[in-house]
């Protein structure tokens, strides 16, 4: 996983009071070891993942920021010959707020999707979290 610079900005709530806007975003490799594989064109079993951003700052809990994110394909990588299935990419993207185990007053945001293809790919994601408050800060 290699993060991008995070970016944490002045933003408006939906109500039009004060809030902070704070973005992940960066790459994931996915080198998925399929072994033997029956395609059926209609249907692409997705492997689940999920992760926090490694630059993810904690949420306090009660806080109810928006959430929003997704994932897009950035490259598919050489797999070898024989392999012709090209399509890959990722589905069911979520982000949810998974409480902080060493610490109840805290969350952290979860993203979660379900990876698709059988090709090793590079797949790239972006996370933004709007608080009322200020941004989190640290469980430890």
């Amino acid at each position: 996983m290699t993060p991008s610079p995070f970016l944490d900005q002045p933003a408006f709530a939906p109500d039009g009071s004060p809030a902070r806007v704070r973005t992940y975003s960066g790459e994931i490799t996915i080198r998925q070891d399929s072994g033997l594989l029956v395609h059926r064109p209609s249907q692409i079993d997705g492997t689940p993942m999920g992760f926090v951003p490694p630059d993810a700052a904690a949420i306090r809990t009660g806080d109810e920021p928006a959430l929003a994110a997704e994932v897009t394909i950035a490259q598919i990588l050489p797999a070898g010959s024989g392999d012709s299935f090209s399509g890959a990419g990722a589905a069911a993207v979520t982000v949810t707020l998974q409480p902080d185990q060493n610490d109840p007053a805290w969350s952290w945001p979860h993203l979660s999707f379900q990876a698709l293809g059988i090709r090793p790919m590079v797949l790239r994601y972006r996370l933004s979290v709007l608080t009322a408050a200020a941004t989190g800060g640290s469980s430890t």
